[in-house]
């Protein structure tokens, strides 16, 4: 029995450390500590080996002393099975029991939790004096603050209005569902001049609210509170983020005469170029300035030309302000970019003294580098904000530029050419993307600036002692991953930079490396590459990586630098858009590459397990790999933006352009930002590795694309 059940808990770990395991002769406490372990192995998705290691010499050493670890291992071990324990008697609603267990746990750090499980239980009965306990003694923590919101959602849902003013919390309560209800009470039970004040809050945004706003907005409505202002301002919001439903419904609410200039602002919503008939839209009214505005972004987004010619029309008769003036030119500069419209971008500024947009102008540079158009390079760095044109992105490329048109000019020029150097050294001092390929450009070795963060031991001590980080370290091993992030988050949220290092050490070793990544960065503390850019789960990494890539491109460090990009090292990370796991895989991607590399794949939820995440993204990216020649900034652009879309640039590109400008060109923003970092973190993981490599190998750097 005790094996099957180590089994079951070990079943993600390597067979040579199962067969060390199950060779042992061991007792229950044996099983304890190694049962232990194998709940930190789950929680944390770390090393079994890691983690099982001293507890494994423990049971069979014939020390006598037991170790102040595998003490702990035991304890932790006993507590969970009272807590499982608990939470049975909770389910059978067994009050003796519970209250027995919970003399047992009055020192566990969950202990709060079993209070709120029981609670949450009969939630629905309302058990006022038991709620009223739990807020009090636990008033202002992540658990408190989460009861007080279930409790909140019920009152508010059965329209116990004087009760929910009770428990209502305007500084600690945010969701707009539960304002909505507070402002419902208020107007019920309470002031409602206030309530009407925050109502015109909840009013104005150009989105659909949540239905538990109805009723107040209804008995706001009724009460006369709607003004014409008002109903003008949401529907122009409403219109402006394209949500036309909504502006229609809002129109019903408006008088004759304000209802059809709210169907012109949609009308010319979708057919902008309406707005080019002039005698129609020259009015006083400021009903028509707002349509006239909205127009003129909506027809530069279909053609930025022509609103610039219809804005020199309108601004004249409309005297915009010097603001606004900025903001439209600053739009127009963006819609002129994005249709690939250089002359007409550069006629924009031209005509518009003192004007010139950063954003466009780094578009600028971009479309000089992709016609390699180097004297035009470094014309529009020279227009670019001092601040900016130091930074390292731009040192490199004004230093390229100048040595590519020292080279084609075919004369020596001792001035510029020792500025490019200048550019390059200053670049090469960064530990970043730019700041490598300058070293390289130079031939100097890359800067890492590695130095540890100066944390104290007895701090570390003292905050993995405190309330919160016992809960979440608690919460974390048990699985409730929710909760404990939200305890992560309450207990750190006030910490000082000193004490967010120390959060970081004490997340790292926990095996919660997000945490520590995320911990180190809010400290502004960026040069502790253990804790920014840990070695996790290196015996999965280190065993995918050498049985895969030993016919490719594929390395542990290029493992390692995508996990990082894609989830920080969060094995339980989910996007949006529905990706999962340290990989942020797509379950219809990992259903398709498990078949393909016969890696047992039944469920979604299969990807929040680190070893078959990692699997499955490293074979995912060895086969994006196979698909673009080994080369590895091309599997990252796919691996994010995807390798139709990779295919299409390259096809755009027909091998005329060297990596860096490539890279630099590509399209998305998000994708280009993406290459940057993982290769860039390659080469740091490999410093972290005891390796040194290039950022580029030599076939990626004579690429042409």
């Amino acid at each position: 029995m005790k094996k099957d059940i180590l089994r079951f808990i070990l079943c993600a770990t390597n067979k040579r450390f199962l067969n060390r395991v199950f060779s042992m002769s061991i007792g229950s406490k044996g099983l304890a500590i190694i049962l232990s372990a194998g709940l930190t192995v789950l929680a944390t998705g770390a090393s079994a080996e890691q983690h099982v290691a001293v507890a494994a010499a423990g049971v069979v050493s014939p020390v006598k002393k037991e170790s102040k670890q595998v003490k702990e291992a035991e304890k932790a071990v006993a507590a969970r099975e009272k807590l499982k324990q608990a939470r049975l008697a909770i389910a059978h609603n067994d009050r003796r029991e519970l209250e027995k267990l919970k003399r047992e746990l009055k020192d566990y750090p969950l202990l709060p939790y079993i209070d709120y499980w029981a609670i949450s239980k009969n939630l629905s009965r309302l058990p006022y004096d038991e709620i009223d306990e739990f807020l009090n003694r636990y008033d202002g923590t992540a658990i408190g603050d989460w009861m007080r919101v279930r409790v909140l959602r019920e009152l508010g849902s059965r329209e116990r209005f004087r009760a929910y003013l009770k428990y209502y919390r305007p500084d600690r309560i945010s969701r707009t569902s539960l304002r909505c209800y507070y402002v419902d009470a208020l107007i019920r039970h309470g002031d409602k001049k206030q309530a009407y004040a925050l109502i015109e809050e909840l009013w104005t945004v150009g989105a659909s609210q949540p239905k538990e706003c109805d009723p107040a907005f209804n008995r706001w409505i009724n009460d006369g509170g709607l003004t014409k202002e008002l109903a003008w301002k949401r529907h122009y919001l409403s219109v402006t983020t394209g949500n036309l439903d909504l502006a229609a419904y809002i129109a019903r609410k408006m008088d004759k005469t304000d209802a059809q200039r709210a169907e012109l602002m949609r009308s010319v919503y979708r057919s902008p170029e309406q707005i080019l008939n002039f005698d129609k839209f020259l009015k006083k009214d400021p009903e028509y300035r707002d349509i006239v505005h909205l127009a003129l972004r909506r027809l530069a987004q279909r053609d930025a030309g022509k609103a610039e010619s219809a804005w020199q029309r309108y601004s004249a008769s409309y005297l915009y302000d010097d603001d606004e003036q900025d903001d439209f030119l600053r739009y127009l500069a963006l819609q002129f970019a994005r249709q690939d419209n250089p002359e007409g971008l550069k006629a924009l500024i031209k005509h518009n003294d003192g004007f010139f947009d950063e954003r466009a102008g780094e578009w600028l540079i971009r479309q000089s580098l992709r016609e390699m158009d180097w004297a035009q390079v470094e014309f529009w760095i020279d227009q670019l904000p001092a601040e900016e044109q130091n930074h390292e992105r731009w040192q490199y490329w004004k230093a390229r530029s100048i040595n590519e048109q020292l080279r084609k000019g075919g004369s020596e020029n001792d001035t510029r050419k020792e500025l490019a150097q200048q550019l390059y050294r200053k670049a090469a001092g960064e530990r970043s993307y730019y700041g490598f390929l300058s070293s390289d450009a130079i031939g100097q070795d890359y800067s890492f600036v590695d130095k540890p963060a100066p944390i104290k031991p007895e701090q570390v001590e003292e905050v993995a002692a405190r309330g919160g980080m016992q809960r979440a370290k608690e919460l974390q091993a048990i699985g409730e991953f929710y909760h404990a992030r939200r305890e992560w988050n309450y207990a750190t949220d006030d910490m000082t930079p000193q004490e967010l290092m120390s959060a970081g050490r004490i997340a790292s070793s926990w095996g919660w490396y997000h945490k520590s990544i995320q911990s180190i960065l809010a400290a502004d503390y960026l040069d502790d590459l253990e804790l920014r850019f840990p070695l996790a789960f290196s015996d999965i990494v280190a065993e995918v990586s050498g049985r895969m890539g030993k016919k490719s491109a594929l390395d542990p460090y290029l493992v390692y630098a995508i996990a990082r990009q894609e989830s920080h090292f969060s094995h339980d990370a989910k996007s949006h858009a529905g990706a999962m796991g340290l990989m942020q895989l797509l379950p219809s991607t990992a259903s398709e590459t498990a078949h393909k590399a016969g890696v047992p794949y039944r469920h979604s939820w299969d990807l929040l397990n680190p070893s078959t995440n990692i699997n499955l993204g490293a074979y995912y990216l060895n086969s994006l790999l196979s698909r673009f020649d080994n080369n590895r900034f091309l599997a990252a652009a796919a691996y994010n933006a995807g390798p139709g879309r990779v295919s299409g640039w390259l096809k755009d590109t027909d091998k005329k352009l060297p990596f860096d400008v490539w890279i630099e060109t590509i399209p998305y923003r998000e994708t280009r930002k993406y290459v940057q970092n993982v290769l860039s973190y390659s080469v740091i993981y490999a410093y972290r590795s005891g390796t040194k490599v290039s950022l580029l190998r030599k076939s990626e750097a004579d690429s042409k694309l």
